[in-house]
């Protein structure tokens, strides 16, 4: 490559004598030497073309040096360190608390969230406050989740209650068979002592019997097909109420139009359907049930009650016409044994003969203090104080 000068017009002198064809060379940082004049002169390379300047070697990421695979660091295998078995046993039982607790967890929201949305009336006379006091205080302690209203109850002392309604009076014939079918399931020797009789029904089971009408329109009223849990305000619930319930209701058939929470057994289960579920075919008290508007459709349309409304209800039942369950073991408990303390004096209670201890509040309107507290409906197999023969009671206390 050939560097050029060209001569400058003032490079002669005026006397034609030649000075010096450049000026004193200048030299670059590099070293070059460069013309006298710059701006005059260019660098071209062998075509004539002018020269670009080279990148420096490394300032292109192409000509960068790429490091050799072979200087990469090597990086050893993890090493697996195996838990010992007993180690892994305590893992494995860890895990498993974690998972029941979860599960648990999840368990009693589901219970929450049903007893929250459970319509639930408690039906109670307005002279008797120190019932629904307790009743609630029971509720309270056991299912505080339970949201419950209180649904004043028929006083038959003080309100005339139609015909139409309720009866004046009820054949025990159909009771009575069934009186019969329970003794024979528990082996008492009483069977001489049912007899078929027309009594008189008094007025706190007319009362009674209203009130429970007046709790089935309510159910109806509603306008949906949701349940509604009717108490009586001597219902004691008891321990993981919510728990079975849940259970129950999971494996309820869609035909169910009442489900017993409490009861006393007369006949024989018709079917097991769970552990927790059994369809009844005949079973006495109203003391806690759950009812569906279909099935207070039908009980109004069976008007009058023409019977104490716990064998109304029943004699539907063993008809066929009317679908009952019953959760077992019963979760609610009365507490108080049949007819004891009670706001309703039972016509067929004379059935226990002059001399029994049966205290009703028709005589004494207010709870009777007694030196020894009777069982009531406490027993082992869930039965009432008053499901025993006259010798058993007599065991008993």
């Amino acid at each position: 490559m050939a560097l050029l000068c060209t001569p400058s017009q003032n490079s002669h002198n005026g006397g034609g004598g030649v000075t010096g064809m450049c000026k004193r060379r200048r030299r670059s940082s590099r070293g070059e030497r460069l013309c006298a004049e710059p701006a005059l002169s260019l660098k071209l390379d062998a075509v004539g073309e002018p020269l670009r300047r080279r990148p420096r070697v490394g300032s292109s990421p192409r000509l960068r040096c790429q490091p050799s695979p072979l200087c990469q660091p090597q990086l050893k295998p993890p090493v697996i360190i195996e838990p010992s078995p007993a180690q892994t046993k305590l893992d494995e039982e860890a895990a498993g608390r974690a998972k029941e607790a979860e599960e648990a967890a999840a368990r009693r929201a589901e219970e929450a969230s049903l007893l929250c949305n459970l319509q639930t009336i408690v039906i109670t006379l307005e002279r008797r406050p120190d019932r629904m006091q307790g009743c609630a205080q029971r509720l309270t302690s056991t299912c505080p989740e339970l949201q419950f209203e209180k649904f004043p109850a028929v006083d038959g002392r003080t309100t005339a209650i139609s015909a139409n309604l309720c009866t004046m009076s009820w054949d025990t014939t159909e009771n009575t068979v069934y009186q019969r079918i329970r003794s024979e399931r528990k082996g008492w020797d009483d069977l001489h002592t049912y007899h078929e009789r027309v009594l008189d029904l008094s007025p706190g089971e007319r009362g009674c019997a209203a009130s429970h009408i007046l709790a089935w329109r309510k159910c109806l009223a509603s306008g949906s097909d949701r349940p509604l849990l009717v108490l009586e305000d001597d219902a004691a619930p008891m321990p993981d109420f919510g728990g079975i319930l849940r259970r129950a209701l999971a494996v309820l058939p869609g035909d169910a139009g009442v489900l017993y929470l409490g009861y006393s057994q007369a006949a024989g289960w018709r079917r097991e359907l769970s552990a927790e579920l059994v369809e009844a075919e005949y079973v006495w008290t109203t003391v806690g049930y759950l009812i569906w508007p279909a099935a207070a459709r039908l009980l109004l349309s069976k008007l009058p009650v023409s019977q104490p409304v716990d064998n109304f209800m029943a004699q539907q039942c063993a008809s066929g016409e009317l679908k009952a369950y019953c959760i077992r073991p019963k979760i609610i408990r009365q507490s108080d044994a049949w007819n004891c303390g009670s706001d309703i004096r039972h016509s067929d209670e004379q059935y226990w003969g002059p001399d029994s201890d049966i205290i009703h509040s028709e005589v004494a309107p207010g709870p009777v203090p007694t030196e020894r507290a009777i069982p009531g409906a406490i027993l082992d197999d869930g039965s009432s104080f008053w499901d025993l023969n006259g010798t058993q009671q007599e065991q008993v206390l």
